[in-house]
């Protein structure tokens, strides 16, 4: 096949649906490990599930279970799975859970910081943890295996996302300075030393997300770099630029699903969840009633967390899942690649992942088009034809072309056994009627028209010397005149203009 193109389809139906009976307060982090999706937040109840303090609650794509007990419920990004761990910043302290039992990372049961820590990433094979805590470490510090240790003077104020990005550290939160550098919200940690980037930006970190290859951040401010950007921006190599229209309140959520981006939080328009189209946020199906504060994509869903109680206008107690369907793949099979003129073929679609519509285009052919899964096509005129098939489905629309696709040759329509000569057809290229005639009379004979592809589309009896036919009944093309007797058969061609 020829050339194949995938384009996301935007307006397609809602497909919101509850996870369970959800959460009886806010989800506030998660995170998928081990095959389960985990959350954390403020609730002490999910799916019927019970605790008598906040707890850490796993979902295994039919039912919640409990997980552990937590100390204080989580913010932002309070939940970090990596290899055979999943880490929970759990007060002033950091916890990680095996998918048995719950462990504190430093062994004892004391915190290791004065306040909360919920932001970790693994940065050149070490753990880095930041957060609201001010000591033993300003906001953001790294455990070496046995001890946690500085980023030089670290960040003077929260520190909520940590992100590993090329050959640095992505650092966010509301500080001012890292180490001794005025670098407005976000940094660059080499291992060794602080990076700026860019001017920053005049407001709070809250969230990032990688798409496409670029860092996208969202939080509370309203200038990237100095110039308008509303909520989110991204990272360009030098300097942060905006991303999307104007949204009017916060952005604390974001994730890639269906190689598209959303973004979730307090602003009301679109209904606190978006998605990128191009320059545009755009509505996804008619969203949540309250903030959308976490988002994961888990079982080819998108899991939501947040404060609301409704998604997509159907009840969804403060957890709920957005899924589209796989885009389709554009595929088909030509049942007679080789015609000869006026001769047919079938079309078969084997498109995968499911099609809802579909438009097929055949040039040279009749019909010229169909919606049909397996529509019958034919060709009058010799030549290399394509077929071009578009399909959709809730999840996009795809296209492919086959430049190829039929070969209509310039058959002969000369029956087996006929030999050439004997008569004479005039004139030639003919139009409203030929005369036939042979030098002496013999048997009486059959007179035929064929066209190309050998069917006969004219006869009658022929006797004598000379018969004139009346071809007004022809369309223009390539026709085989024959006479066949007991005696012999022999033909001429014809063209009739």
């Amino acid at each position: 096949m020829g050339l194949l193109v995938l384009l996301p389809l935007a307006g397609q139906a809602q497909t919101w649906s509850p996870v369970g009976t959800g959460a009886g307060s806010a989800v506030y982090a998660l995170e998928v490990f081990n095959d389960e999706l985990y959350a954390g937040g403020t609730f002490t109840q999910i799916g019927g599930v019970t605790s008598s303090s906040y707890f850490l609650a796993r979902w295994d794509g039919s039912a919640w279970s409990k997980a552990a007990n937590l100390i204080t419920f989580m913010a932002a990004d309070g939940l970090y799975a990596k290899d055979t761990a999943l880490y929970i910043g759990d007060g002033g302290r950091v916890r990680f859970w095996n998918g048995t039992n719950m462990f504190n990372l430093t062994g004892v049961n004391s915190s290791s910081f004065n306040s909360t820590a919920y932001s970790m990433a693994h940065f050149q094979d070490t753990l880095y943890v930041g957060g609201a805590f001010s000591s033993p470490f300003a906001h953001i510090a790294r455990w070496d295996g046995s001890v946690y240790g500085p980023l030089t003077t670290g960040c003077n104020y929260q520190v909520t996302d940590l992100l590993p990005f090329g050959d640095q550290l992505f650092v966010g939160g509301n500080f001012m300075y890292a180490g001794d550098s005025l670098v407005n919200r976000t940094a660059l940690w080499n291992g060794s030393a602080w990076n700026r980037m860019g001017a920053g930006v005049n407001d709070d970190v809250f969230t990032h997300c990688v798409f496409r290859d670029t860092l996208y951040i969202g939080g509370r401010f309203t200038q990237a770099n100095g110039l308008p950007a509303s909520r989110v921006a991204k990272w360009n190599g030098s300097q942060w630029v905006k991303v999307g229209g104007t949204l009017n309140d916060f952005v604390t959520a974001m994730a890639v699903y269906r190689d598209q981006l959303y973004i979730g939080g307090a602003f009301t328009t679109p209904s606190h969840i978006a998605r990128l189209s191009g320059t545009t946020w755009v509505p996804v199906g008619t969203g949540c009633n309250d903030n959308v504060r976490t988002m994961e994509v888990y079982h080819d869903s998108l899991f939501v967390g947040g404060s609301f109680t409704t998604a997509g206008g159907i009840p969804a107690q403060r957890i709920a899942k957005w899924h589209l369907p796989e885009a389709p793949v554009a595929s088909f099979s030509v049942g007679s690649p080789t015609l000869c003129p006026n001769e047919c073929s079938t079309f078969t679609d084997h498109s995968p992942n499911g099609v809802s519509s579909r438009s097929w285009s055949f040039p040279g052919g009749v019909p010229t088009t169909s919606t049909d899964s397996t529509p019958t096509v034919c060709y009058a005129l010799p030549g290399t034809w394509p077929v071009t098939l578009t399909v959709t489905n809730a999840g996009g629309t795809s296209s492919t072309t086959d430049s190829s696709a039929v070969f209509v040759d310039v058959c002969s329509g000369i029956p087996e056994g006929l030999s050439r000569a004997a008569f004479s057809v005039w004139p030639n290229p003919a139009h409203s009627s030929i005369e036939v005639r042979r030098d002496q009379a013999q048997a009486q004979a059959m007179l035929r028209i064929r066209d190309a592809a050998g069917r006969v589309v004219q006869e009658e009896v022929f006797s004598g010397t000379t018969q004139l036919l009346d071809i007004n009944g022809l369309r223009p093309g390539l026709f085989v005149v024959s006479l066949e007797s007991a005696e012999g058969r022999a033909y001429q061609p014809m063209l009739v203009e």
